[in-house]
């Protein structure tokens, strides 16, 4: 079975035995899926230049089962996004976020669209709102949607002057407290209207959203941590 001219990106590659490695690629026609690339870590292999992370291509395969193997690739008619610094380790925490969040073969072309738009998004504007609004929309297509309007407990719409204690799976709940305690995060009213409508303008709005989007993923991805997250640590990331 051949699989011909699929766009796609690859979100993590490991070495296998000697010369090949193991592609974890995102496709807009075939979600993730796995591939062999034979021979692709010599020096005369004429597709290792090309396969780079963050990098839109335009790849085939062949085979059936859970690996099969590369054919081609060329790249994509858009050059690549230019990512440096902190915008390169956000690319890497993003990738991170669909190697663990996307099941294999799930078809999803507007998640395909919304990672293609970030990757060029973080060369161009402010990191932390693009990061956050990836982060809700990703949970909005992966079925996980924040809920952000009305009041988990009473149904009443969210309101600025108030501040929310946000229980997963659950939502907002009206809170006295003014700060978090506890597990669940205290978002601002106006924090979260803000954030349903993709306004994050201020650096307590980003902030607490941090704090809310973090206890969210931190719940969907169970065990597993995210090492990218360190990178942003160390002083020498600008």
């Amino acid at each position: 079975m051949q699989t011909q001219s699929q766009r796609a990106y690859i979100l993590h590659k490991r070495p296998f035995r000697d010369s090949s490695q193991i592609l974890e690629c995102f496709t807009r026609h075939h979600g993730r899926i796995s591939l062999m690339s034979r021979g692709s870590r010599t020096a005369k292999s004429k597709t290792s230049g090309m396969l780079q992370l963050y990098r839109p291509l335009v790849i085939s395969w062949r085979g059936k089962g859970d690996l099969p193997l590369l054919t081609s690739v060329d790249p994509a008619e858009q050059k690549a996004p230019v990512l440096q610094g902190r915008a390169l380790m956000s690319a890497m925490y993003v990738n991170e976020l669909m190697m663990y969040l996307l099941h294999k073969h799930d078809v999803n072309e507007q998640l395909f669209e919304l990672y293609h738009d970030c990757l060029y998004a973080l060369q161009q504007h402010e990191i932390e709102p693009v990061l956050r609004l990836f982060e809700k929309h990703l949970l909005e297509k992966l079925g996980f949607a924040l809920s952000l309007e009305c009041d988990a407990d009473s149904g009443e719409r969210i309101r600025a002057e108030h501040n929310y204690v946000y229980f997963v799976e659950h939502g907002p709940v009206l809170s006295k407290l003014t700060s978090q305690q506890g597990a669940q995060p205290v978002i601002s009213g106006e924090s979260l209207i803000s954030y349903t409508e993709n306004r994050l303008d201020s650096a307590e709005k980003l902030n607490e959203i941090k704090k809310l989007n973090r206890y969210i993923l931190n719940h969907h991805l169970g065990n597993r941590s995210i090492k990218s997250r360190e990178l942003f640590r160390r002083p020498q990331i600008k």
